[in-house]
């Protein structure tokens, strides 16, 4: 009788570990959880992050772009002043009524300087162009001018904007302490406006410096 008891009745260790199980399953249960929530919290980071430096990426690119397009308009002006007139060198361009016209002068080789305007688009001719026969000092400078004038206007354009991105919205050859310069002003994307001079034959940097007179 004694042994039959025995057998019939559990030992202390085996309901310790019996009780033990809903537990230890629970536990695994929840490790599963976490761990699946964890994975999932990784992966939508990296997501998250990827879409990130996409944005950014294309942000980059539309602001380069944009800056990059910015004095299209100018150009067009150029090319449509030069056009009108025929041939010629550019000596100067510059917005007109805030940006919704271009004036351009054009110098052509019997020393007449041509006024032209354009829309804002700088794609079509405004009014009648003006001509102004030069004198004998007024030739002699244009003659200086475009002779020292290795960087054409497209380039000088360039230049400006490797200084700074933004809207150039005058810009002409001139004379400063002797030189023959390319200069001009560029308001950049926060409003303020860079003064530059540029060396007409090299391209070298002579001045540059934020206009505080308006």
């Amino acid at each position: 009788m004694t042994f039959s008891t025995q057998l019939q009745k559990p030992s202390a260790r085996r309901i310790a570990a019996l009780a033990a199980l809903p537990v230890v399953a629970a536990l695994a249960l929840t490790g599963c959880s976490t761990n699946g929530s964890s994975d999932s919290t990784a992966a939508s980071s990296k997501e998250s992050a990827a879409t990130g430096a996409t944005t950014g990426t294309s942000g980059g690119a539309s602001a380069t772009a944009a800056s990059a397009t910015s004095n299209d308009a100018l150009l067009a002006a150029v090319a449509t002043a030069r056009g009108s007139v025929g041939s010629g060198t550019v000596i100067s361009v510059e917005q007109e009524q805030r940006g919704s016209a271009y004036e351009v002068l054009v110098v052509t080789k019997d020393g007449t300087e041509h006024e032209v305007h354009t829309d804002a688009a700088g794609t079509g001719v405004t009014g009648t162009p003006q001509t102004e026969t030069a004198d004998a000092d007024d030739r002699a400078e244009h003659d200086r001018f475009v002779a020292a004038a290795d960087l054409d206007v497209s380039k000088a354009v360039s230049a400006f904007e490797d200084l700074h991105a933004g809207s150039i919205t005058e810009l002409g050859l001139d004379d400063h302490l002797g030189k023959v310069v390319w200069e001009g002003d560029v308001v950049d994307g926060s409003g303020t406006k860079h003064s530059v001079r540029i060396d007409a034959g090299s391209g070298n940097v002579v001045t540059d410096q934020v206009d505080t007179d308006d």
